[in-house]
This record gives structure tokens, sequence and C-alpha cells, in this order.
């Protein structure tokens, strides 16, 4: 084993880097009133509307109750609303409203000017190197990257 410390490590690393970059997202994020963790639930719903708070949980890797929390609070100022599935009464189905829509750009504008802070200096290929990475590292941990189909 080699002398390497725990803030030494990659993971440290990884960990210390994803903690400050999710800082500056949340303060973007602050100026839309948002609240961090709720962007991800409007832009899931973007892009699978109506689906189940279930399925919500198990597509963002959230307990249950975060999400109920998060879709109550995203509710209560109009950007979802939530309905019965007609198929079965004890399933929730969320959907955005127009309100909640219309966020889905300055979202992914926070994330994107996060990203290009977080990412500066890099070139196009090591942008698609430590993607592509930590794609390998989440595989890796159990946690398999999901594309789009």
């Amino acid at each position: 084993m080699d002398n390497t410390t725990i803030r030494d490590s990659v993971g440290y690393q990884l960990a210390y880097a994803s903690k400050h970059q999710q800082n500056q997202l949340i303060t973007a994020l602050d100026e839309l009133d948002l609240q961090g963790g709720q962007e991800l639930v409007l832009a899931q719903l973007a892009e699978t509307d109506g689906c189940s708070q279930s399925d919500l949980a198990e597509a963002l890797s959230v307990k249950p109750p975060s999400i109920t929390k998060a879709v109550r609070k995203l509710e209560d100022v109009g950007f979802v609303e939530r309905q019965r599935d007609p198929d079965d009464a004890r399933i929730q189905q969320v959907f955005l409203t127009e309100e909640g829509e219309k966020m889905i750009p300055p979202i992914e504008a926070c994330w994107s000017r996060t990203e290009e802070t977080m990412l500066d200096g890099f070139t196009t290929e090591e942008r698609l190197l430590l993607r592509r990475m930590l794609i390998q590292i989440q595989e890796n941990i159990g946690m398999p990257y999901e594309t789009k189909e």
C-alpha cells in the first residue's frame, strides 16, 4: 500500500470538487427561488412527465420521502401537480405545470454556467475523457450510467 493520504485520494478530490460544484449550483439556483435538488426533479419531469413519485426517486437515486418533500414544495409554488394514476389510485403521478416548464431553460443555463466554470481550461477531448472516466467510476461502484433511449 502506498502512503497516499485520504486528502490525496481520487475519491476525496472527486467528493471535494463535487461538493463545491454543488455549492456553486445552489447559489445559482437560489436566484431562481429553487432549492438544491428541486431542479433535478423538474429536469427529470421534463424528460418523463407524468411519472410516479417512486419512479422519480429511483431515477434520481434518492429515497421516496425526499421526493415526496421536494414534490410537495414544488407543488406549493405551482411548478408541478400531482394526479392519481387512472389505472391505480394508490399511485401519484407528477406533472410539470406550464410554470414548471418555463423553469427548464433557466435551470439548464445554471447548470451550463456552473459546468463551464468547473471545466474552464479543459479541452474538448479532456472533457469527453473526464466524462467517460466518471461514467466508468459510476459503473465500478454499482451505479450504472443510464442513457436516454
